[in-house]
């Protein structure tokens, strides 16, 4: 009995394996294996390589320069090109120097010194001692809370108009020039701003107009504010400038990684930090003179590296394909703006009616603020999706 249903299984367990079989031989062309014993004794040594045994002692001279030469990895990472290392705690300096060396090949240091210089004193630095002082000089004037926010809006509203001042300077060369002049005029205007400031408070016009009363307070810090918008016209307008030019040299150089975005927002967050250690303790003292002098230095400091042509760009001509002359060192990019008429329109649209709007709320009235805003909303929206 035993006997019989061992016999069973084994019947069983030959048949299941005959079926695995022939299940894989369906799925797997199978190569015809032969199994090591049953070779010749000579003919398994023959098939087997000694080679990784031998040590390289034990080789002949023309066998060593017969074997290929294994490729270490400084040899694989030699020519290839890699994003800049960030700098490291372990080595500050090293890495740091590392870190600015590997960047600059990539955008060369004139063009990180300019974009320091503009993130540090401007962005970092003016921008940032306009805002911080708004609120402390408007306070002194006796302006309101709900007066002090469309103030801040006027003053925010370059910031809305990037795309728009971007657009304009790929669209129109002056001089031949995309950047150049357009970032020298910011600092011009910027300039006007902080100089104007310097004269209203170094002639005692603020004192005279607080001791007037409500009116005269109302027309002085409308003045003020303008003044400001100047300056933050200037900020907002090297931001653009420079983004759109390390965007463009990151789309020659995609290997440079974002290292340039941190290098800029580094420089942007030191210039912040220095501004806020002063502004306050002058601002409560009064000294808001100084804070304009201050404030002047800073937006004098990129007037340089811009005249020299620390921004890289190619000088263009009336003669490229699709290029109009408007004027004495005036070009339009025709081209261009017949490719891309729609976003440009858009883009201009969106663009001027920020500033628009803040001057229409903050300077006529709330209630035709609020009707422009609907209108404009409206307008953008027919023109987006129709």
């Amino acid at each position: 009995m035993n006997q019989s249903i061992q016999s069973l299984d084994i019947d069983e367990s030959s048949q299941n394996q005959q079926h695995s079989e022939h299940i894989i031989m369906a799925g797997i062309n199978l190569q015809h294996y032969t199994p090591t014993g049953a070779m010749n004794t000579a003919e398994a040594a023959a098939n087997i390589d000694p080679t990784p045994l031998i040590d390289d002692d034990e080789r002949s001279p023309d066998e060593l320069e017969a074997l290929p030469q294994k490729a270490s990895p400084a040899d694989d990472t030699a020519d290839t090109a890699h994003a800049p290392h960030p700098p490291t705690w372990r080595h500050p300096i090293g890495s740091t120097r590392t870190f600015f060396a590997e960047l600059s090949g990539f955008f060369s240091w004139k063009f990180l010194s300019w974009l320091a210089i503009d993130q540090c004193c401007v962005s970092g630095g003016v921008f940032a001692l306009v805002m911080a002082l708004g609120l402390p000089l408007f306070k002194e004037l006796g302006i309101g809370a709900s007066r002090q926010q469309l103030y801040m809006s006027m003053i925010m509203s370059p910031w809305a108009m990037k795309p728009f001042i971007g657009v304009a300077s790929d669209l129109f060369p002056i001089g031949g020039f995309n950047k150049k002049y357009f970032a020298l005029y910011s600092i011009l205007i910027g300039l006007l701003g902080c100089s104007i400031l310097l004269g209203i408070y170094h002639s005692g016009a603020a004192e005279s107009a607080i001791q007037q009363g409500e009116n005269a307070v109302g027309r002085l810090s409308d003045f003020i504010v303008i003044c400001f918008t100047f300056v933050s016209y200037e900020a907002a307008t090297l931001d653009i400038l420079g983004e759109g030019k390390y965007a463009e040299l990151m789309r020659l150089h995609p290997e440079s990684g974002s290292s340039i975005i941190s290098y800029k927002f580094g420089w942007s967050l030191l210039g912040s930090i220095v501004t806020q250690c002063y502004v306050g303790p002058l601002s409560d003292a009064g000294y808001f003179h100084v804070l304009f002098w201050i404030a002047l230095a800073l937006s004098l400091t990129p007037l340089y590296p811009t005249l020299v042509g620390w921004i890289p760009e190619k000088k263009r001509t009336a003669d490229e394909s699709g290029m109009v002359k408007l004027c004495r060192g005036f070009l339009f990019d025709r081209g261009a703006f017949q490719e891309k008429k729609v976003p440009f329109i858009v883009i201009t649209l969106c663009g001027l009616s920020a500033p628009l709007l803040a001057a229409v709320t903050t300077y006529a009235d709330l209630v035709i603020g609020l009707v422009v805003s609907a209108v404009l909303i409206i307008a953008f929206t027919v023109a987006t999706y129709y």
